[in-house]
């Protein structure tokens, strides 16, 4: 393992001195005395260690969610009614099998996460553009990774991914993730970040034929005119989850590929859309009954059918491919059967989460 590369010390922080991120004692001549008060990973106090060159970006993804890992924080808290950060017992259950699940600047930039566990990416090289395998998709690769890169079995890449070309930051720029330094609850409420739309490339997408303009209004004949997120046409199947335990276990039993349209249940002036694709999320009420909390007393605040942002985006889908004749419109309506798969029904969900669900399901008439 090489750690420090001769093409490292000429970069700026190979210009600085071992000890000016990492501590210890550099008079000394053994690694015992040298490495008192040594500090592994520098960018667990970035404040400390990296504001003095890169303020603007430590102060930003202070309040990020790569960071901060305030949404599972505040859907608890929503399903539970208070905050688990109260509780001494339930913060260490928290940061034993859900705390690791947050990233660092060096984590991003030099190597991988220690949820993944770890190690250098390139010796002690320093990248501005993290590496997709080794730090995006490195924690975001059982759904989004293998999505995007076309891993799940009999489905397609995404028509958005080219090796070497189109990568993860093609879309997803370092200001978004890094924030903006306001403190959100998910990546879809972050106001002052450019998060990407499909509209952003595809900004004709509206008129370009019948079936666009029919479905994808700016506001008018709203009772004549559904408004549909883009991916409800043009993603394919995507991973969808409903046992996750805590107690050691991780998530219990097997993930399912599925394809279900809801109504949008974060719906804002922002994401207006009135139909999307809703993903399945592994919580119920007895989630967290290994931590003493038997059931989840407001369970019923927070839908467990999410909005959805499928990357596995194509052109041709089962929704859009015509091929032997017919019309499109005919998979989603005037075809009962075929609405029993695609919508999301009252007869989708388990006894314990109808409530829970009720704005974002399709009524059968």
């Amino acid at each position: 393992m090489v750690y420090v590369q001769s093409s490292f010390l000429t970069t700026p922080h190979g210009n600085m001195s071992c000890i000016h991120c990492h501590g210890g004692d550099e008079t000394q001549n053994t690694k015992e005395t040298a490495h008192v008060n040594i500090v592994s990973y520098p960018s667990t106090d970035p404040d400390k260690y990296c504001g003095s060159c890169h303020a603007g970006a430590v102060t930003s993804t202070g309040t990020s969610l790569h960071k901060t890992q305030n949404g599972y924080y505040t859907l608890f808290a929503k399903r539970a009614g208070f905050d688990l950060r109260t509780d001494a017992n339930l913060t260490a259950e928290f940061n034993n099998e859900c705390g690791k699940c947050h990233t660092t600047c060096g984590q991003c930039h030099v190597s991988r996460p220690v949820s993944v566990n770890g190690g250098f990416i390139s010796g002690h090289e320093f990248r501005r553009t993290p590496s997709m395998t080794n730090n995006c998709t490195a924690c975001h690769g059982s759904r989004i990774g293998a999505e995007y890169l076309g891993e799940n079995a009999g489905y397609r890449a995404d028509v958005h991914w080219l090796p070497n070309a189109k990568r993860c930051e093609f879309c997803h720029d370092a200001n978004e993730m890094h924030g903006s330094g306001e403190l959100y609850d998910t990546r879809y409420d972050a106001r002052n970040t450019a998060m990407p739309k499909c509209e952003d490339c595809h900004a004709n997408a509206r008129t370009v034929n019948a079936y666009h303009q029919r479905h994808w209004a700016d506001g008018e004949d709203k009772e004549e005119v559904s408004h549909l997120a883009c991916q409800v046409c043009h993603s394919q199947d995507y991973k969808n989850c409903n046992a996750c335990h805590t107690g050691g276990a991780g998530i219990t039993g097997s993930s399912y590929m599925t394809y279900k349209i809801g109504k949008n249940p974060i719906k804002s002036d922002r994401r207006s859309y009135d139909y999307t694709v809703v993903r399945h999320i592994p919580v119920a009420p007895t989630t967290f009954a290994s931590w003493g909390i038997d059931n989840l007393a407001q369970y019923d605040s927070e839908p467990t059918w999410k909005y959805a942002s499928p990357h596995n985006i194509q052109r041709w889908t089962a929704r859009t491919d015509t091929t032997g004749g017919g019309e499109c419109w005919s998979k989603c309506h005037n075809n009962w059967v075929g609405s029993l798969k695609t919508y999301l029904r009252e007869s989708d969900l388990e006894n314990y989460e109808r409530q829970a669900n009720q704005n974002v399901v399709i009524p059968t008439n």
